[in-house]
């Protein structure tokens, strides 16, 4: 009898552990299943290290990458393959943010009741946002030059253009020396992956900030004598405008306004609405995490500051959260959240992707004065640059230090309900920010109205 419950005991915890084990497996199948199946050994769905399912298509329905079934093949033109290299990714999974890295479970049509089985053993079809022309517009207006430029549709979120520099043809990479400055970040999407040095595009935030805290924030006056002196420090002007208004600060980009209007403000305000704003936090774009950025408020009246009121110190922005905040004052303070696929289809459950509005991060009213401002600069100081585009935007030339030349950027929108287009350009080491960044926007954007 003794033996006979041994025996029993035996079963009984032979028969638990199997279940233990078997929720455990199952638990790890759900939560690790598709980077099992994605895995590079995985001989059903890659060849010799390469994804050899599935399609990228952009809003056009041009091919940015086909497999044939034994490996990925990517649009003919060579210039088309560059410019979107960082948005589709390479054959060696280099680009971590590529949609054939970042996504490869939805290219193989990966899930856990039929695992990478596809209809047609093709995989996947993957339609983007971006419009691959328009990024190849982008590509070539920087020249040769690092950095990046985004364009977005600010009612849907809709990514259109996405381009990242220095970049190279994923179907011929060459020998990349990364000791060479030409090939710095190559691997990385700035659009999606780093932050920067705003310079002045961030008197954009210290102006919602002052509408959004002072009652008087449009009347409110400070003096620019070519320079204003914070503890003893000089903190510098391009010109000297003698005392002037938030609007006419804005537009002559006047550093000793900023600077000032940040030590009014005070550094947890500061902070509190660069956060708000949505400029610190990382934000998920179709499941890729943005990078985070930076706001550093320094001791109240202090140098620094100062200066993170006029975008310099150690502020830290990143394009793609920029051109989020950017395309909520066209839209009452309601931003869309940015998004890069517009479907996938081929699987049992094909989805589609919606806009979505996220929370309000400044109110109608701070965002409709504030949009009047841009407005206002771009009509009175930047209208030669970009002719008859109803652009409202802001120019930024950020000081990098170490002897090198400035960031240039531009970030901005177009006032068109029939183009409802959000912006931010950068060119590193650019120099000036209307005639490097802004130049460079002029022709993205006039080629993305025509389109």
């Amino acid at each position: 009898m003794k033996k006979v419950k041994r025996r029993a005991y035996s079963l009984l915890a032979l028969i638990g552990a199997t279940v233990i084990l078997m929720v455990i497996f199952m638990f790890r199948l759900a939560a690790d299943g598709e980077a099992w199946a994605t895995f590079p050994s995985n001989q059903n769905v890659f060849h010799s290290g390469q994804l050899s399912l599935g399609e990228v298509l952009d809003r056009n329905g041009v091919i940015l990458a086909q497999s044939d079934g034994d490996r990925m093949h990517f649009n003919e033109s060579a210039a088309i393959r560059r410019a979107n290299m960082h948005v589709v990714g390479d054959r060696a999974n280099n680009i971590s943010t590529g949609i054939l890295r970042s996504h490869a479970g939805d290219l193989i049509g990966y899930n856990l009741i039929t695992g990478t089985y596809s209809f047609g053993g093709g995989g996947n079809s993957i339609t983007l946002t971006i419009d691959a022309e328009l990024s190849r517009i982008a590509y070539e207006a920087l020249a040769g030059r690092h950095g990046a430029v985004v364009v977005m549709n600010y009612e849907t979120g809709e990514i259109l253009a996405s381009v990242s520099a220095p970049t190279y043809d994923p179907i011929n990479m060459p020998d990349i020396n990364f000791d060479d400055p030409a090939w710095n970040g190559v691997f990385l999407n700035r659009v999606l992956s780093s932050s920067f040095t705003p310079g002045s595009i961030f008197k954009i935030v210290t102006a919602a900030a002052s509408l959004d805290t002072f009652a008087d924030a449009l009347t409110r006056t400070y003096t620019c004598r070519g320079y204003t002196i914070v503890d003893g420090n000089r903190v510098n002007c391009t010109g000297n405008h003698g005392t002037i208004n938030l609007t006419q600060a804005f537009g002559f980009s006047c550093n000793p306004y900023f600077a000032l209007l940040a030590l009014d403000l005070g550094g947890p305000n500061m902070r509190q609405h660069t956060e708000r704003f949505g400029l610190v936090s990382p934000h998920n774009v179709d499941g890729i995490r943005t990078a985070a950025g930076r706001f550093v408020a320094g001791d109240l009246g202090s140098t620094a500051l100062a200066w993170s009121g006029v975008g310099q110190s150690e502020n830290l922005v990143n394009p793609l959260s920029f051109t989020r905040m950017i395309g909520a004052i066209p839209r009452g303070g309601a931003p869309v959240e940015p998004r890069m696929i517009e479907s996938i289809s081929g699987g049992i459950l094909p989805r589609n992707t919606r806009p979505d509005i996220g929370s309000q991060i400044m109110p109608a009213s701070v965002a409709n004065e504030l949009a009047g401002i841009m407005r206002t600069a771009t009509i009175n100081h930047y209208t030669g640059t970009f002719g008859n585009l109803p652009v409202a935007g802001k120019t930024g030339t950020a000081e990098v230090g170490e002897g090198r030349r400035s960031h240039a950027w531009f970030a901005g929108f177009l006032d068109d309900p029939n183009h409802p287009l959000a912006f931010t350009v950068l060119v590193e080491h650019g120099g000036g920010g209307l005639a490097a960044a802004g130049s460079v926007a002029n022709t993205v954007l006039q080629a993305a109205v025509r389109s």
